[in-house]
């Protein structure tokens, strides 16, 4: 449990079946969220991830793992500080006193621990068992440590399925299969670019790849759990297409994605990162 530090400081079990048997929406923010009414989660619970905040302010939670998204919608969002908020701890690069220090003022935090990659600790080696896993263990409230592979969705997800949603539904998450260039809805196309110059692109497959593989997992493993689990393409009245993946493309994709490493980081991974990370992500 993380210790609560001040009135307003959480641990994310806190939350432990608070939406029961509901359905929770998930709100990521590419490229397709700019056609979603800007009411679209009024009246549902809502889960904005980092970015989406900016289209719907009123959704129920807000999430974050990066930093300098919750440093900049702090200094731009008034209502980011008043609203609940679940987050990482530590947020990604940074430190657990830096994390807290970030959101001391905000009035309702709830904090999990974080270990990227589970369960190995190495990006790309996506384990659907273990995924079904952390999913199984995170309804029973058995769940100390969560991870993703490179998109904050992924642990969000976990946070979904220990609020007891019933159904699980990801708008505004093409993790870069929308292509065209395009990394977030265009409201905050600029921002995103202005906070990370340089940043490579979500199309790449090395980066792409390993978060559509642990999405596709968690989708899976949430059904097998008895969650059912929608992953929208665009809005629509009613919402009813779906993302489809093209089995020949996908196979393309992950033969681009393929990396080479040198021999001391695969020693490296067999002796040390590998034991430790199956240890602590089984918490």
């Amino acid at each position: 449990m993380i210790r609560q530090t001040r009135a307003g400081f959480h641990d994310a079990q806190d939350l432990y079946n608070r939406h029961k048997g509901e359905p929770i929406w998930i709100a990521g923010s590419d490229p397709s969220l700019a056609g979603y009414p800007d009411a679209f989660l009024d009246h549902k619970i809502g889960v904005t991830l980092h970015l989406a905040h900016v289209k719907f302010p009123r959704s129920t939670y807000r999430y974050s793992s990066e930093y300098d998204r919750s440093r900049f919608l702090l200094s731009k969002h008034a209502e980011y500080r008043s609203q609940p908020l679940i987050a990482a701890l530590p947020m990604y690069g940074v430190t657990q006193k830096a994390t807290m220090e970030l959101l001391k003022d905000n009035q309702e935090v709830y904090f999990h621990r974080m270990l990227s990659y589970m369960p190995t600790g190495v990006r790309g080696e996506v384990d659907a068992e273990f995924s079904l896993y952390k999913i199984r263990q995170t309804q029973k409230n058995a769940a100390h440590f969560w991870g993703g592979h490179g998109s904050c969705l992924h642990t969000c997800i976990y946070m979904a399925v220990l609020m007891g949603a019933a159904e699980i539904n990801l708008i505004g998450c093409g993790h870069g299969m929308y292509g065209g260039g395009l990394e977030h809805f265009e409201a905050v196309e600029s921002t995103h670019h202005a906070m990370r110059p340089g940043y490579k692109s979500f199309d790449d497959p090395k980066d792409s790849v390993p978060i559509i593989d642990q999405t596709c997992a968690l989708r899976d493993g949430c059904r097998v759990a008895g969650i059912a689990f929608n992953w929208y393409l665009e809005y629509s009245d009613p919402m009813g297409r779906c993302i489809e993946i093209d089995p020949d493309w996908y196979a393309m994709r992950h033969e681009q994605a393929r990396r080479k490493f040198k021999m001391s980081h695969r020693i490296y991974w067999a002796l040390v990162k590998r034991p430790y990370y199956r240890i602590m992500s089984r918490v």
